[in-house]
């Protein structure tokens, strides 16, 4: 491959860009499916997802802090008062996470929305605080529950402490447990959520089949109520259900007394809430996800930006050589973004490479098996391909009506296992001739694939045209179609 070779002294500054969010990063963040933001070390918001701009009911102004935005924007405490001192700093400074923080969000209309936040910090590999990533949840309907659970309190103590005549029917479980334990009475939804009979039930105590690893807990709080030192608690636990399965349910206990104070009964409420605790567990997993991804791909443009600028002659050889890797970046996410971030076909991404080049099908062959990409494989080959094509396009075969780039791949089983094998040939291009020194481009394809995936790539400067052969371990790259 034909470089301008290294120019260490070759002082360029790197644009301001360097500090945004990376081109494709928006995509990722709109794959999401709770609104999320991401800021830098001051709090500037780089990115948001529609979901965080659809809840918030504006769009941040361009290097707006998230402090000022959340001042313009009236957040709030949950209860209405001010908030004084945005979390979002408190998370930047002290650099410790935040879960499950309500705040309140008046949006321009005038509508209020109840959200619970989780704040994560974004670290270089030094530990360093580079920025934050929050997800947040818009909780008004469970707010709105919430409050009806306790107004539905409310009135049944109005109501002699009954329960109404719709108990045996109510869309939630409800159940009256004496103080020694034993069920009393349960209605319809009891037993659909637990899988037991009425009669099995009535026949058992209150903790039977709650799951070992959370009786002391909900064992505690009975035994304050039944002692009269706790009058109200709600708790989140485990339940085995009949079949076996292990399900999360959502409990709230009030006590029912007489006109003397003495205890009568307690109504526990119940609501079955796997999917929810599934859905914050995939919540979770997301964040932990984007979060590195966003980490690498930072990281992989900061190198790409310093590698550029030590090579470029020049402020304008360095922002087409620096966009245009730019450019494959975003491309090669682009294709994973369309199959959800868990592959993307290898023609198809070589189809976006060559697609300026592709309007006489004779200069650009591409031969080869169907062959899924695990997202990792994607993001090396995808820069690889650009150095090839940008090559070709200058020095190359790509850079004369007469040449052509034939590619070949196929999946081959041999004595060193099975893996994927691809052939860059160019041909009818101008002489080549060996450089003086391998550049960038050529270190980025040999040395990506060697550290990235664990393969082989070996560039040939025959006087035909260039040779680029890649091997790449099956279980590394490729995804079983």
């Amino acid at each position: 491959m034909r470089d301008a070779g290294d120019k260490s002294s070759a002082k360029v500054r790197v644009p301001s860009r360097r500090a945004r969010a990376p081109e494709g990063i928006l995509d990722i963040l709109d794959m999401l499916p709770i609104a999320t933001f991401v800021c830098d070390a001051r709090g500037v918001i780089l990115q948001c997802n529609q979901r965080a701009i659809a809840i918030w009911g504006r769009v941040p102004a361009p290097r707006q802090t998230y402090a000022e935005f959340a001042a313009s924007n009236r957040h709030c405490h949950s209860d209405g008062s001010p908030l004084k001192r945005s979390m979002l700093t408190d998370v930047l400074a002290t650099g410790v996470s935040l879960h499950d923080a309500e705040m309140l969000i008046v949006r321009p209309d005038g509508t209020r929305v109840t959200v619970s936040a989780h704040i994560e910090p974004l670290r270089n590999d030094d530990g360093e605080v580079v920025g934050a990533i929050s997800c947040f949840l818009d909780v008004s309907e469970r707010r709105r529950i919430t409050a009806a659970l306790e107004r539905s309190r409310r009135l049944a103590r109005e109501q002699e402490q009954r329960l109404a005549a719709t108990y045996e029917h109510a869309a939630i479980g409800i159940s009256e447990v004496a103080p020694d334990g034993r069920f009393l009475r349960v209605n319809e939804a009891i037993l659909a959520i637990t899988g037991y009979s009425r009669e099995h039930l009535l026949s058992n105590r209150l903790f039977t089949h709650t799951h070992p690893d959370d009786i002391d807990a909900d064992r505690e709080g009975f035994r304050k109520q039944v002692a009269g030192t706790l009058e109200f608690y709600s708790i989140e636990k485990r339940f085995i259900r009949k079949d076996g399965r292990v399900i999360w349910i959502s409990v709230r206990s009030s006590p029912v007394r007489d006109d003397s104070g003495r205890l009568l009964y307690l109504v526990r409420v119940v609501q079955d809430i796997t999917e929810r605790k599934a859905a914050e567990q995939r919540a979770r997993l997301l964040i932990d996800e984007l979060n590195h991804r966003v980490k690498n791909t930072l990281a992989t443009v900061q190198s790409l930006a310093t590698q550029t600028a030590r090579t470029a002659p020049s402020a304008a050889s360095f922002r087409d050589s620096f966009e245009g890797r730019l450019i494959a970046l975003s491309k090669a996410h682009d294709q994973l973004t369309m199959h959800h971030w868990e592959s993307a076909d290898l023609r198809g991404l070589l189809s976006a490479a060559f697609a300026p080049y592709r309007a006489d099908t004779e200069r650009v062959i591409l031969r080869g098996e169907d062959v899924q990409l695990r997202p990792r494989a994607v993001l090396t080959l995808a820069m690889a391909f650009h150095e090839l094509i940008t090559n070709a396009a200058k020095y190359g075969a790509l850079s004369v009506s007469t040449g052509r780039v034939e590619m070949h791949w196929h999946v081959a089983s041999g004595d060193e296992g099975l893996g994927l094998r691809i052939l860059w040939q160019e041909r009818g291009g101008p002489p080549v001739t060996q450089p003086a020194q391998r550049g960038f481009g050529s270190r980025l394809i040999e040395g990506g694939v060697e550290a990235e995936l664990g393969g082989r790539a070996k560039i040939e400067f025959a006087p035909e045209g260039l040779r680029c052969e890649m091997e790449l371990p099956i279980d590394v790259t490729v995804v079983a179609t």
